[in-house]
């Protein structure tokens, strides 16, 4: 029988809602990181604290933290160990209260619980316990010993799983009484809220809703005291009016437990929404205006969509309201989620090998909503910001200020950002305003040349000041999924690394500078450099997705040469200042695997030669074992098959200088040129999406290949094998060995074979559908090289033995008019 862990002071209120957890799960991708799926420059860390980081936007979670800012265990520990005084710790009071095992408690209150009783050994030096047994504080002993009897009858305990055995109601109203005649009895204000609390609970758990009401409406409510038991009583309260049936009342008194209690904020959070009553209904109950400001705040919390109501109602009877920063900065996050981010993916191509980051793109309908949301929002924003009745109008230029970025227009930014120019704020407001003041500035260049880079250096310098500074500093949680190589909590190196690869980039690209744009997706990369647990062995793999597609070895050469400069502008400094020795390898195979995809292949050897042979020997991972990729791309078996034989394990470096060989023999070896030219096009055959040695040539290779745009410079040979196809042809066409010729004229079948697409399946129009699959069938068994197969090496011993045994060959034949 499983007893669950116990919580001896706590509430146990009926949760009325469900809760609903996110689960992702796409395709062998990884699970979306819900901190970090858009581009946010107006960071939630502005706010004053953390009590109410749960609330914080997140469109990918029900809650942006579930954990309670401060735990309830420990609230309750640390009025104890105040009211027994100095000499006994909170950590004590922990341990005895929830750690200790059921058969520990039992022999305590056996052997020790009593005044001046002994303590076992291994509890001597427990200085709560110490206390309770040492006749100073009897009245405490005795409440210490009434919950540790109460503890078993109230623990949830489970025969079989899903079936709770029923607690015993008689005698929780045996225990209630009790409590409740120890508290009239009992002059510690401190023990007699306590037991006051315990009648109410073991009524409310026995069903007796009315009875339990009763007890806090004439014992507890009345209570000047400001221990959070206050916050559980009432917590209670609003359980018992929701039973009853009572639920608006039952709503507001949750929405005040919200907004005292942080440590039962969560729970009242779910139990508010979910009774979702008439706001207006709820509002009726409320008496003071922040009460009203907290109804208010708590509907605004559970809208994933842009909406203002909120915010204006707390700004108009709450004006000083810490809350309207909460709801400011919520809404400004939802405008970065969906209107910004999908902006940056227009400008931007995306990693069409990214499962999770980009695929969460408000729809157009939205977006159109936000850009006129907008506008609405900036007014609020200038009313914050000029009416003075708020405690910071500072927030209300900041906010302004960003808007006025995403919406382009750069000089009402600009000024309302200079308003801020000779006030002192808080070292995060002043933070931020560094981060728009940059964003703006990069908008004004608009741009980028050697003046104007230089405009961006003392900005730049800041944001690298910010990165290392969170780096050494950020600290997680105990048990966190996420650690130091995580952007988890790093919000100004979330900034950074978007700020390079999102402004600074494209504004690079739109200049037709692509080696610039890299060296800022670079540099934006290396914020946070990859773990090295999860990183590729092989040089190039781990480096940003931009520089392994789309750069010809121009543009890398350029990169070099910028990275190489013996005297470099400040501007450049800052880019290339995270280009180590290890990275600069990096460099080199990517240059190198450029050569390779332009057929250059001499310059891929010297490329290579760059890197130490320790390292560029290395594969990629080929499993989770991490075992390396070991195969070899001139196999030839027969077919366009391979076996699982072992091969040889070809690395970059070797081959390259294999196919660099290959093409200076053809020129030098005429002779024999068919068979260097056949070798060649094995090569790029095997080094394509189709052949296992893929990883020779590109950085990644996915099932999404065979569906996506041959729009890579490289895809003539990666994904249509064109020029794998030109060679295996020359080879045929060079060769007098009728066996040899049909072996090329297959091979040059299979090259013409995946250039076929397989249409994409017709979810609303089966029928079409249908049609697309049975011209795709009859097109890929209608090869043209079939009938030159057929026609002039039927008779050679390769077809007979292999090319027989090739299905499409054979329904090709199947399709020919019988004689």
């Amino acid at each position: 029988m499983k007893r669950w862990k116990k919580l001896t002071i706590c509430s146990v209120s009926f949760l009325i809602c469900l809760f609903a957890e996110i689960a992702i799960n796409l395709a062998c991708g990884p699970e979306t990181d819900p901190y970090d799926y858009y581009a946010s420059f107006f960071h939630n860390t502005i706010q004053d604290n953390n009590g109410f980081k749960s609330f914080y936007f997140n469109g990918m979670a029900f809650l942006n933290d579930d954990n309670a800012p401060v735990k309830e265990t420990d609230i309750n520990a640390g009025e104890w160990a105040a009211h027994l005084g100095k000499t006994v710790s909170v950590k004590d009071v922990n341990k005895a209260m929830y750690d200790l095992g059921e058969q520990t408690d039992s022999l305590l209150l056996l052997r020790s619980l009593k005044p001046n009783g002994a303590l076992p050994d291994s509890l001597k030096k427990n200085t709560f316990l110490k206390a309770l047994v040492s006749g100073k504080n009897n009245e405490a002993l005795k409440y210490y010993r009434l919950i540790k009897t109460i503890e078993p009858v109230i623990t949830v305990t489970y025969s079989r799983r899903w079936d709770p055995a029923p607690r015993g109601v008689k005698k929780l109203r045996a225990f209630s009484a009790e409590a409740l005649k120890l508290a009239n009895i009992t002059g510690d204000r401190f023990i007699k809220l306590r037991y006051f609390y315990q009648a109410q609970r073991l009524l409310f758990y026995c069903g007796n809703q009315r009875e339990a009401a009763n007890i806090y409406d004439k014992y507890i409510a009345g209570s000047k005291s400001k221990s959070h038991v206050m916050g559980w009583a009432l917590s209670l309260r609003a359980g018992s009016e929701l039973n009853i049936g009572s639920r608006v009342k039952a709503a507001y008194l949750f929405s005040k437990v919200f907004a005292n209690y942080p440590e039962r904020r969560i729970q009242a959070f779910y139990e508010f929404n979910g009774i979702n009553e008439p706001q207006a209904s709820i509002l009726f109950f409320a008496k003071t205006a922040n009460e009203k400001a907290f109804v208010y705040a708590i509907r605004g919390f559970h809208k994933p969509r842009a909406d203002i109501n909120a915010l204006e109602q707390v700004y108009k009877i709450q004006p000083r309201s810490p809350l309207i920063k909460l709801l400011l900065v919520r809404e400004i996050n939802k405008i970065e989620e969906g209107y910004l981010w999908a902006g940056f993916n227009k400008k931007m191509k995306p990693n069409p090998y990214d499962y999770y980051r980009y695929l969460y793109i408000a729809p157009d309908s939205i977006l159109k909503r936000q850009k006129a949301y907008i506008p609405l929002l900036k007014a609020f924003c200038g009313r914050l910001a000029n009416e003075g009745k708020y405690a910071e109008p500072e927030l209300g230029n900041l906010a302004l200020a960003y808007l006025s970025w995403i919406q382009g227009n750069n000089e009402e930014g600009l000024d309302a950002l200079a308003t801020l120019n000779d006030k002192k704020l808080k070292h995060s407001v002043a933070d931020q305003k560094q981060m728009i003041g940059l964003l703006l500035l990069a908008q004004k260049i608009g741009r980028q040349d050697t003046i104007h880079e230089q405009e961006l250096v003392p900005a730049l310098t800041w944001l690298d000041h910010k990165v290392k500074w969170e780096a050494s500093h950020t600290k997680y949680p105990e048990g966190s999924y996420y650690g130091n190589n995580s952007y988890y909590l790093k919000h100004y190196s979330m900034s950074a690394r978007d700020f390079y690869t999102l402004v600074l980039a494209p504004a690079y690209l739109k200049q037709k500078d692509t080696a610039m744009a890299a060296l800022a997706i670079l540099k934006g990369q290396r914020t946070i450099p990859p773990i090295r647990e999860y990183s590729s062995p092989a040089p190039g793999f781990n480096m940003p997705d931009f520089l392994q597609r789309k750069l010809h070895s121009y543009d890398l050469l350029k990169l070099i040469n910028h990275y190489k400069a013996p005297e470099k502008t400040p501007f450049l400094k800052i880019l290339t200042s995270e280009i180590n020795r290890g990275v600069s390898y990096d460099l080199y195979d990517l240059l190198g695997t450029a050569y390779l995809r332009e057929h250059k292949y001499a310059g891929a050897v010297k490329a290579f030669n760059k890197i130490p042979a320790s390292i560029s020997t290395h594969t990629p991972y080929a499993d989770w074992e991490k075992n390396e990729y070991h195969f070899d791309p001139f196999t030839d078996n027969g077919t366009p098959k391979h076996k699982d034989a072992k091969t040889i394990k070809y690395t970059k470096p070797m081959f390259a200088r294999k196919m660099a060989k290959l093409q200076k023999l053809i020129k030098t070896a005429p002779k024999k040129a068919d068979s260097y030219y056949y070798q060649m096009a094995k090569g790029l055959y095997n080094t394509s999406f189709y052949g296992r040695s893929w990883y020779l040539t590109v950085y990644t290779s996915a099932s999404y290949d065979s569906d996506r745009k041959p729009d890579e410079y490289y895809d003539a040979d990666f994904l249509k094998n064109i020029y794998a196809e030109k060679c295996f042809l020359k080879a045929r066409g060079l060769s007098k060995d009728n066996e040899f010729k049909a072996r090329c004229t297959l091979m040059a079948a299979e090259c013409q074979k995946h250039r076929i697409k397989f249409p994409p399946y017709e979810y609303d129009n089966s029928a079409k559908y249908n049609a697309a699959l049975a011209k795709y069938n009859l097109r890929i068994r209608n090869n043209s090289y079939f009938a030159e197969l057929k026609k002039n090496y039927s008779k050679t011993a390769y077809y007979k033995l292999t090319i027989m045994d090739c299905s499409l060959y054979q329904d090709f034949l199947a399709l020919q008019p019988k004689k």
